[in-house]
């Protein structure tokens, strides 16, 4: 077994990231094909969950100073606008202009009416408005 394993990823190549294989497929690792509807071990995908957790919070540092000097009293802002990092990325972050004014000026409720008057919105319902309401409360 030691040896078809040797061979099978010697062969395979190892990749950490999602790349298409020669045949135009989404792979990772040692030739894991990824197919929609394909059951995920639950290790691999805490690996997963830690390693976006991971990103996020350094995302988070990478925010401009002004948005961190703001958010640096509440715990419970912070743990908000990771999640929404964790659940989109920087970029797109940084594009709630609105938001930011509004957190730059503590202004609170106007942050949560951006939060609410956006595609994010939209797009996790629910989710925002939990969180809006958490980061217009603030506290910890």
């Amino acid at each position: 077994m030691k040896k078809l394993i040797e061979s099978i990823k010697r062969h395979e190549g190892y990749r950490d990231e999602v790349y298409l294989d020669s045949k135009g497929l989404p792979t990772c690792g040692w030739g894991h094909l990824l197919w929609v509807g394909s059951k995920v071990p639950k290790e691999a995908v805490e690996a997963f969950f830690k390693q976006d957790l991971a990103d996020a919070l350094v995302s988070y540092h990478d925010l401009p100073f002004q948005h961190r000097k703001q958010l640096q009293d509440s715990r419970t802002r912070q743990r908000v606008v990771i999640e929404m990092l964790f659940n989109m990325n920087l970029q797109k972050v940084l594009q709630f202009k609105k938001f930011w004014a509004a957190v730059d000026s503590g202004d609170w409720t106007e942050a949560k009416k951006e939060l609410l008057d956006s595609k994010w919105h939209r797009d996790v319902g629910k989710r925002a408005e939990e969180l809006a309401e958490i980061f217009e409360k603030g506290g910890d």
